[in-house]
């Protein structure tokens, strides 16, 4: 490819590609808006982030004003990947605990801290195994449930959850999961699930992590964030991917107790996370989802695309009913 612009992408050879599958652009290749706040930034300061300046509070303020008042204190880094990272070193620290509880099929970066929570990793063939702090659980989807109503799907697998969670005597730093698992096929996890295994968690002394790198900023149409489709509220959120449209940032989103504790260890410190550039675009993108109404739009697209591919399904495509219904669960943006 040689050049983009909002949904489209041009090859050396003149050749036009509606970019469908692209997750990184979230309001569209080269967006004027975009451009050029970097643009201007880039002119009048970008330096490391010892310095106090006025778009680090500005860009902070507007995205917590995303999230719920419990969720009042972010730390910016370079990527989803980074940020996971963070995140888990957050928990670590303020649990004392090391135990982490994952999703099968799961993804969360390429740290090395990232390949130990992610089963998608580290269960591959040429995966490192699964370590011994990791307490991995099954994926919560109604596709293969067989025991019952699909309904009663999202109870089931949170018994199955808590009953290991139980059985670890080792203590539990923390339980982190995508909304909507992308490397297992885009699967929600099931109605319910998280609203019964979040409160067993915290009982057991650790805190839940919902990784938002996918499925945050309004691309799932009727919500901002995917933790809001599940009723649910996380004592962590980790950010990245479309954050800034391109541009490399990320960021973790918690409590002030969680980030209290934190702050009794070593050092945090990120040479270009939340940058004056990386502000002036990030700002820029919550701006432009705002101003164009992309979440709403999100919904109605992805309602119309959701109703044609129900049709196929009633037209006898029932043999292919796992890769339909993982499609037909995402409302994108795209």
């Amino acid at each position: 490819m040689q050049a983009s612009a909002f949904q489209y992408m041009y090859d050396g050879y003149g050749n036009t590609f509606l970019d469908a599958y692209n997750n990184i652009p979230h309001v569209g290749h080269g967006h004027p808006r975009v451009v050029e706040a970097g643009q201007k930034q880039l002119a009048k300061l970008n330096t490391n982030t010892r310095y106090l300046y006025d778009l680090l509070p500005k860009y902070a303020d507007k995205l917590l004003s995303k999230f719920p008042k419990s969720l009042d204190k972010v730390f910016f880094v370079n990527s989803g990947s980074e940020a996971n990272d963070l995140a888990i070193r957050m928990a670590q620290k303020h649990t004392g605990n090391k135990k982490i509880m994952v999703l099968e099929h799961g993804y969360h970066g390429h740290t090395q801290t990232g390949i130990d929570i992610s089963d998608y990793k580290f269960n591959n063939p040429k995966g490192q195994g699964q370590k011994s702090h990791i307490l991995k659980v099954d994926l919560p989807g109604e596709y293969h449930y067989q025991e019952g109503k699909i309904s009663e799907a999202g109870s089931h697998y949170a018994d199955k959850a808590i009953d290991a969670l139980r059985s670890n005597k080792d203590g539990l730093a923390a339980f982190i999961a995508e909304p909507i698992v992308g490397c297992g096929g885009q699967v929600p996890l099931a109605p319910g699930y998280l609203k019964a295994l979040y409160p067993e968690i915290r009982k057991q002394g650790g805190v839940c992590i919902s990784d938002e790198v996918q499925t945050g900023f309004g691309r799932l149409g009727s919500w901002f964030w995917g933790f809001e489709m599940h009723g649910i509220v996380p004592d962590i959120v980790v950010l990245g991917k479309p954050m800034g449209n391109g541009h490399p940032i990320g960021a973790v989103v918690t409590s002030s107790d969680i980030a209290t504790s934190f702050s009794n260890g070593v050092e945090f410190f990120s040479s270009f996370g939340g940058n004056p550039v990386s502000c002036a675009i990030g700002l820029s993108v919550l701006e432009t989802i705002e101003e164009e109404a992309l979440q709403e739009r999100a919904k109605t697209v992805g309602s119309y695309y959701k109703n044609l591919l129900k049709t196929l399904q009633k037209k006898g495509f029932s043999n292919r009913r796992c890769s339909w219904r993982r499609s037909l669960s995402w409302n994108s943006a795209y």
